[in-house]
Formats: C-alpha cells, sequence, structure tokens
C-alpha cells in the first residue's frame, strides 16, 4: 500500500518531528518497500488556513496514486512503525489520542454526548482518556496530529472534505468536522490508544499522558450543569 504522508505547516517544522520522520521513512524502507506498490510518499504545504492544506494535500496525494493518507502535524512525535501500526488496524480512519500542546494538558479524542430534556436538547463533548486501555476503540472525533485515512473513505465523501464552520459554541475544528462528515458517509473514526502512549505534542515543552490531570479532565467531562 502506497501512503501518501501530508504534512500541512505554517512556515517550519519542529527539529524533534524530522528527527522522528527520518526515522519513520527508514523503518518503513527495511519493512515494507521490499514489496512492490508499498512505500511512502511526502507531502507538504505551507500556509495558515488548515483546512485549505488539508483538502489540497489530499487532492495532491490520490491523483499520485496513493491508497491511504496519513496526516502528521509537525510539531509531533511518533515512533518509527506508527505507519505499520495504524495500517495493521483494517479500518478507514485511525489516528492516535495525543494531548495538547499548552496547559491544562487534556486528551484531544472526543465523544458527542447529546440529552434532550422535556423537548430541550443538549449537547456536550467527552474528551476520552486513554490511559490503561488496549487496542482501538470507536468514537465521534479525533484531532488529526497523527491520523490514517484510506483512500475510500476520501472516495465516498463529497468535497470538499475538510472546513472549520460555525457551531453553537465558536468555529469546529477541520478534523471535527471530517470525522463527523466522514460518519454520515457511513464511516467510523476510530483511536488507537495504545499508539496515543507513544505520541507527544512539541509546545513550550514536550506534552504526554503523564501531564494530564485527572481533575481537570473529570471537570470537563461533567457535561453542563
Amino acid at each position: 500500500m502506497k501512503v501518501g504522508v501530508c504534512v500541512p505547516c505554517r512556515d517550519e517544522v519542529m527539529t524533534s518531528f524530522a528527527f522522528d520522520f527520518a526515522k519513520m521513512v527508514a523503518y518503513d524502507v527495511k519493512t515494507r518497500c521490499s514489496q512492490e506498490g508499498h512505500g511512502l510518499m511526502m507531502y507538504t504545504m505551507a500556509g495558515t488556513l488548515i483546512f485549505d492544506q488539508r483538502e489540497k494535500l489530499v487532492d495532491v496525494a490520490l491523483s499520485e496514486g496513493c491508497d491511504a493518507v496519513l496526516f502528521i502535524d509537525s510539531d509531533m512525535r511518533f515512533p518509527k512503525d506508527m505507519v505499520n501500526i495504524l495500517l495493521s488496524r483494517e479500518v478507514g480512519i485511525v489516528g492516535v489520542n495525543a494531548t495538547t500542546r499548552r496547559p491544562p494538558i487534556l486528551p484531544t479524542a472526543l465523544n458527542l454526548h447529546i440529552e434532550d430534556k422535556d423537548g430541550n436538547k443538549s449537547h456536550w463533548w467527552e474528551k476520552i482518556d486513554s490511559r490503561g486501555k488496549e487496542g482501538i476503540e470507536k468514537v465521534t472525533a479525533i484531532g488529526f496530529g497523527a491520523v490514517l485515512i484510506r483512500k475510500e473513505v476520501f472516495e465516498s465523501i463529497p468535497k470538499p472534505w475538510f472546513d472549520a464552520p460555525w457551531g453553537a459554541n465558536g468555529i469546529i475544528g477541520e478534523d471535527v468536522h471530517f470525522c463527523i462528515k466522514a460518519f454520515d458517509a457511513g464511516h467510523d473514526t476510530y483511536v488507537d490508544h495504545e499508539l496515543s502512549m507513544h505520541i507527544g505534542h512539541v509546545g513550550a515543552r514536550e506534552h504526554r499522558w503523564e501531564n494530564v490531570e485527572d481533575e481537570t479532565l473529570k471537570e470537563f467531562n461533567n457535561g453542563p450543569n
């Protein structure tokens, strides 16, 4: 399987990201590229409109024969075998539950809860805790810090694939918007809990799961008052 690695960025990438990417490419050459039709293609685009960058990167990757797209943000840390792990899950959309890069450190995978009380509907988002979990889990949406999306998902969703529309509480991120649009087209989104434990998000410092504060997570997930 040919995977298009798409990296939207501003005008630079983190040194640690470049180091991890080099190791990932070397590992892929050793483990997959010996098989005909397999390998990685690299695509990047500088800019500030992330939804437009993602749209154009996927267009190019698919036009050049990629069977799947792996988005990796330019401020992520990841293991060298990430491609193999995500491909082994054999689902249309699977990614990591990265933490935020600024305090309070919280997970980015989400489940949407909708409540109907006396005819009044309300909704709230639950942030998913990956600690102590194995395998993959179906969720409403994930952040796109590192996510693998197979070609058939894009082929079944009308364009534009990515947008950042206004919601009841402000702008909806292009990653959450995509997951909801994919769900409407019959595609579930999965988070890989085990891989998530090996993912870093570089801010002023590198944040990982040990930085998540239980009380802050519990407070966030309490829902509407």
